[in-house]
C-alpha cells in the first residue's frame, strides 16, 4: 500500500483524479505496479501487488567499502546490469508507445531480482504515469534524475524528460558515478543543484573539462560505442534540446545488443566486451574463442508483391557465443513480430526460442527449447530441417556461414541467425 500527501499546489481530489485515471490506461504487458484499488476515506493512496525477492535498481550502483571488482562481479557484473537496463527500458518503451510517460524515472522506482542469477524487471510507483506534459505545479520528480526543464521549472513530464532520467541512471548503474556529478561538485556540495539544472557540463564532455571526473569504471570497458553515442546525444545536444535525445527504443536496443556482446572470463568469471582480447577484470585472461552469430530478416519469394527471389535484410544485431558459455536466443531477438506467432497465446519477449552451445570444436549444437517454429538451413547443400521441441541438430562449422537457423514459417517474413566463423583474436 502507498499512501500519498496532499501538498499546497495539489489537493487530496485531484491526487485521486490522478490515481483513478492511472488505473484506466491500458498496461497490459508492461512489468509496472498497477493501482489495484484505490484507499477511501481521509487518506489518499492506493494498494498496489507486493513484490517479493527485488530491490531497487539503485543498489547495483552503491559500492559498498572495499574492492569494487568483486562487489561488482558478485552482483552480475556487467552483462546482467546491461540486461537488466535493456529490460528497463524496453519497459518504459513500451509505455512511451501507448502514449504514456512514467514520469519519475529513478533508482528507487525500478525494481530488480535480488538474486544475480535472476533478470527481473519491474516499475514501481505508477502514480506519475501520465497521457499528456503534466503541469508543472504537479511534477513530482527525484533529485539528480529529473531532466534539465523539470528542474528548472520551465516544462512539464514527458517521454523525453523519461528518456534524460534513464540515461542518467544507466550511466550511473554502469560506469559508478553519477554524470553530473564531478570532482568540482563533490567539494563544493553547493554547486549540486545547478549541476542537476544543466547548468555545468556532464563529467565526460569532450571538450569542457569544467566538471570532470576522475571516478568511476573506464566508460570503453563498460559502454559499448553504441551506448557512449547515446549517452553523448542526451547530455550534450540533449542538455538544452529535448528534441534531440534518442528514444528509448534506441536505448533498449542498445543496451540489448551490447549484452550480446559479452564474454565471460574462465578465470575471474567477470563479464566483457568481446571486442576485447584479454579480460578487463583480471587484467591478463586472454578472451576465449568466439562465434559470432548475426541476425537478419528475410523475405521470401512472393511474400511481398514484385518479388521474384528471397530478400535478406543487412544484419539486425550480433550475439556472441563463446566455447564452453552457452547462449539462450529469446524471442525479442529470434522473433520479427511479438504480437503474434504460431498460436494465440501472446508471445513474451523473454520467451527462450533456441539455446546455442559450442565447447570450441568443429560442431554448434543448436537445440529448440521453445515452442515456436525452428529450422535450419543450407542452402548451398539444398538441405533443410525441422526441428522438433527440445531436439538438437549439431551444424558443422565447416560450413559456417551457410548454415541458417529460422525462426518462423517459410513462406512468411521471419528473422534468421547466420553462423560465421569461430575467432581467437579480438
Amino acid at each position: 500500500m502507498k499512501i500519498l500527501k496532499p501538498e499546497a499546489q495539489i489537493g487530496a481530489g485531484e491526487l485521486r483524479d490522478r490515481l483513478a485515471a492511472v488505473r484506466r490506461f491500458d498496461l497490459a504487458g508492461i512489468p509496472i505496479a498497477r493501482p489495484l484499488s484505490l484507499l477511501v476515506g481521509d487518506e489518499v493512496g492506493y494498494t498496489m501487488e507486493l513484490l517479493a525477492g527485488m530491490t531497487a535498481i539503485g543498489s547495483l550502483a552503491t559500492v559498498p567499502p572495499g574492492g569494487v571488482a568483486e562487489w561488482f562481479q558478485s552482483t552480475g557484473g556487467l552483462r546482467r546490469r546491461l540486461r537488466l537496463l535493456a529490460l528497463g527500458a524496453e519497459a518504459l518503451d513500451r509505455l512511451h508507445s501507448r502514449g504514456l510517460s512514467y514520469g519519475d524515472v529513478s533508482p528507487g522506482n525500478i525494481l530488480v531480482s535480488t538474486r544475480s542469477e535472476h533478470d527481473q524487471v519491474h516499475l514501481i510507483d505508477p502514480d506519475n504515469v501520465s497521457v499528456h506534459a503534466r503541469p508543472l505545479r504537479t511534477a513530482h520528480v527525484t533529485h539528480g534524475y529529473a531532466a534539465p526543464e523539470l528542474a528548472q521549472g520551465t516544462s512539464g513530464q514527458d517521454t523525453l524528460t523519461d528518456v534524460f532520467a534513464f540515461a542518467v541512471l544507466a550511466f550511473e548503474i554502469l560506469a559508478l558515478v553519477h554524470p553530473f556529478r564531478g570532482d568540482v561538485i563533490d567539494q563544493r556540495p553547493e554547486l549540486e543543484a545547478s549541476a542537476f539544472r544543466g547548468e555545468w557540463p556532464w563529467i565526460d564532455h569532450p571538450s569542457d573539462h569544467r566538471n570532470e571526473s576522475r571516478q568511476g569504471l573506464s566508460r570503453e570497458m563498460v559502454l559499448t560505442k553504441g551506448l557512449r553515442r547515446l549517452v553523448s546525444l542526451t547530455f550534450e545536444a540533449g542538455l538544452r534540446h529535448p528534441e534531440r535525445r534518442p528514444s528509448m527504443r534506441e536505448w533498449h536496443e542498445k543496451l540489448d545488443q551490447a549484452a550480446l556482446l559479452m564474454v565471460a572470463c574462465p578465470a575471474c568469471a567477470g563479464t566483457y566486451h568481446a571486442g576485447l582480447s584479454r579480460c578487463p577484470w583480471c587484467k591478463g585472461s586472454a578472451r576465449p574463442p568466439v562465434v559470432r552469430c548475426d541476425v537478419h530478416g528475410l523475405v521470401p519469394a512472393g511474400a511481398v508483391p514484385g518479388t521474384a527471389g528471397d530478400v535478406e535484410t543487412d544484419r539486425l544485431r550480433s550475439l556472441i557465443l563463446a566455447a564452453h558459455q552457452p547462449q539462450l536466443v529469446a524471442a525479442r531477438t529470434g522473433l520479427l513480430c511479438l504480437d503474434r506467432g504460431p498460436s494465440e497465446v501472446p508471445v513474451d519477449p523473454g520467451e527462450p526460442l533456441v539455446e546455442l552451445s559450442w565447447g570450441g570444436g568443429p560442431n554448434l549444437m543448436v537445440r529448440r527449447v521453445g515452442r515456436h517454429e525452428v529450422y535450419v538451413v543450407n542452402r548451398s547443400a539444398r538441405r533443410s530441417s525441422q526441428l522438433a521441441a527440445g531436439e538438437t541438430w549439431p551444424l558443422d562449422l565447416t560450413e559456417s556461414g551457410r548454415w541458417t537457423i529460422h525462426f518462423g514459417g517459410r513462406n512468411e517474413i521471419h528473422r534468421f541467425i547466420r553462423i560465421l566463423l569461430p575467432r581467437q583474436g579480438a
